[in-house]
């Protein structure tokens, strides 16, 4: 019996030792696997705030601020592109837009012939060279190789820079409403000079009347009126004294 407690003893005291021995090895793997994660826990906030700061986009720094410039130099740096304000303009009409280019125009006119010797007598001179005789197309055509048109009801044509009635060109339209020489410019037709005559005219005070291309009795009364004024010849015609004055031609 004794014998056989001892050998119990004996086998037991060995088991004790392998027991402890491996509750001592599973208390330091538990405390190294609580200090792992310990540590982990530890370095996870330090990692996600190192990987905010990457994908945060960078700042750019503003540019200083001079003294005195306050914020709106501030708001200039932020927007370098931005359009300078221009005022606003009110839009003229097209007829103010005719009339300041035909004024312009004069005026341009005027100061290009400011030394021009005009011959004061020039519309004398035209009248004489006028055909009072009626002749057919062939006539004229043999007679003076130049220009032709048609204008209040007869035609006309081109001489030594004057409009002339050519009576009896055609047997369709043989109605002279003007039979006095008129004066051309810019290749221009009877009837666009009589009327830019007209708006002349208007434009200075002188005629009341409408824009018709035809010349009556005010667009005589207002070229009589404008020749008086400016001491020229008073003819009451479309003459190139005249248009001069107006600085037209």
């Amino acid at each position: 019996m004794k014998k056989l407690l001892v050998l119990t003893l004996a086998l037991a005291l060995p088991l004790a030792q392998i027991v402890r021995a491996n509750d001592d090895t599973d208390k330091k793997k538990k405390r190294k696997h609580q200090a792992e994660v310990a540590e982990e826990q530890r370095s996870r906030p330090a990692a996600q705030s190192q990987q905010k700061a990457a994908d945060r986009p960078a700042k750019q720094s503003a540019p200083p601020v001079r003294p005195g410039t306050g914020r709106t130099q501030h708001t200039a740096a932020k927007s370098p592109h931005s359009a300078v304000p221009v005022p606003r303009q009110s839009v003229k009409g097209e007829a103010d837009l005719n009339r300041q280019n035909r004024v312009s125009t004069q005026a341009s006119n005027k100061a290009k012939n400011q030394n021009r010797n005009v011959n004061r007598d020039s519309f004398i001179v035209a009248r004489s060279r006028t055909v009072r005789g009626y002749h057919n197309r062939n006539w004229w055509r043999s007679h003076y190789n130049t220009r032709f048109v048609l204008f209040g009801g007869g035609y006309y044509y081109w001489n030594l820079g004057y409009w002339y009635p050519a009576f009896g060109y055609s047997p369709f339209y043989n109605n002279y409403a003007y039979i006095e020489p008129i004066y051309g410019y810019n290749n221009l037709a009877p009837g666009q000079v009589i009327q830019n005559v007209q708006l002349a005219l208007r434009d200075q005070g002188y005629y009341p009347g409408a824009i018709d291309g035809l010349i009556g009795s005010q667009t005589r009364a207002a070229l009589s009126a404008f020749q008086r004024d400016r001491g020229l010849i008073i003819t009451s015609a479309v003459d190139e004294p005249t248009l001069v004055a107006l600085g037209l031609a």
